[in-house]
């Protein structure tokens, strides 16, 4: 079927320049409109969470933790040291009444009484490591009891300022809705006329000789709208998106639906026309590629075939596909401007198409 191929070999790699064009004019627009939009959010200054959480209660309230808190290290500090204190107390405590319990058992297996004072003495001495050790006890006691009053202190100034911040947030989120909900106002407002230039070039331009670059706008508009507009819908929980989904929905079905059936009544009335009639709707370079995708020129159906059965008219139409040269007798296909094997003028061409004929 190459050979029914009517289009031109410089028309297919034009074709294929253009499309490039199209696109390389396309990436262009949305870069352009990516800088223009993307500066939409300088056009109000920012809100900050800041601007409504930040009340004078609440820096009063982080003011109070923040001294709570370094009280609380501090304690931590001093608890730290102490309970150093506290093991090495207690460590000097347990080694001098090992001592003293190992000097009195000596003292009863002698019974000597010269030797009380010195009872007196140690007994003293381990008396005073036990007060010392006592006297530490209770410095880590009232430590740690300051300690656990700060943290529940700390914990109280925490359950306000959590209640102080939440009171602002309801404020913070509406205005925060209202400035996106103005920014994506800000972007409909331009990309909507982009989009309606868009449908009115397909709809008006697209057989005009410059589509090539009116394509490149068309496919810059379909991009802005699916990655700069789309996303940014509001969302009321969904509801929003759900409906500009209906919506497109409804009407690219309501669209197809009347093209399809104005297609159907066109082809319903070509096909009541006289073969004669028909072919001359039906353009060379167009008959040509519906051939080689094995489809009617006539009624856009597939073309029938049998083995062992040469298919020369359509089943369902009854145009003419292919046909025999008047000087040849060559099988050719209808369309053939001039026979493949003579160069024969075919019947509905013109008689001073003879003179058109390509050099051998």
């Amino acid at each position: 079927m190459d050979m029914m191929k009517g289009i031109r070999v410089p028309e297919r790699l034009y074709k294929g320049v253009l499309w490039l064009i199209s696109i390389v004019f396309a990436a262009f627009l949305v870069g352009f409109g990516n800088l223009v939009i993307g500066d939409l959010p300088q056009v109000e200054t920012r809100i900050e969470r800041s601007d409504f959480v930040e009340t004078p209660e609440v820096t009063q309230l982080r003011s109070e933790l923040s001294s709570v808190n370094g009280e609380r290290a501090a304690i931590n500090d001093r608890l730290d040291l102490i309970r150093i204190q506290q093991r090495q107390a207690a460590s000097e405590t347990q080694s001098a009444k090992q001592t003293f319990e190992a000097w009195i058992k000596t003292r009863t297996a002698t019974t000597d009484p010269t030797q009380d004072p010195e009872v007196i003495r140690r007994t003293r001495e381990l008396e005073q490591l036990q007060q010392n050790e006592r006297s530490i006890n209770n410095s880590v006691s009232e430590l740690e009891s300051e300690l656990t009053e700060l943290e529940q202190k700390s914990n109280a100034i925490y359950d306000e300022l959590s209640e102080a911040e939440l009171t602002g947030i309801p404020a913070f989120e509406r205005a925060q809705f209202w400035q996106e909900l103005r920014i994506f106002a800000l972007r409909l407002l331009i990309t909507l006329p982009m989009l309606g230039f868009a449908a009115w070039l397909v709809a008006k331009r697209r057989k005009g000789d410059y589509w090539p670059i009116s394509r490149g706008f068309v496919l810059a508009a379909v991009f802005v709208f699916f990655v700069e507009l789309v996303p940014y819908l509001p969302s009321y929980g969904g509801y929003v998106r759900y409906g500009v989904g209906i919506i497109l929905t409804f009407a690219a079905g309501h669209f197809l639906i009347k093209n399809m059936r104005q297609y159907l009544a066109k082809r319903q009335e070509v096909e009541q026309k006289a073969e004669e009639e028909r072919r001359k709707l039906v353009s060379h370079d167009e008959a040509f590629k519906k051939m080689s995708s094995n489809v009617c020129p006539g009624c856009d159906r597939p073309i029938a075939k049998m083995e062992g059965t040469e298919t020369n008219f359509c089943v369902h139409c009854g145009m003419t596909l292919f046909d025999t040269c008047k000087s040849c007798d060559t099988r050719k296909m209808a369309f053939f401007r001039f026979c493949m094997k003579c160069g024969t003028v075919a019947q509905d061409e013109p008689s001073a198409a003879p003179s058109a004929q390509p050099a051998s």
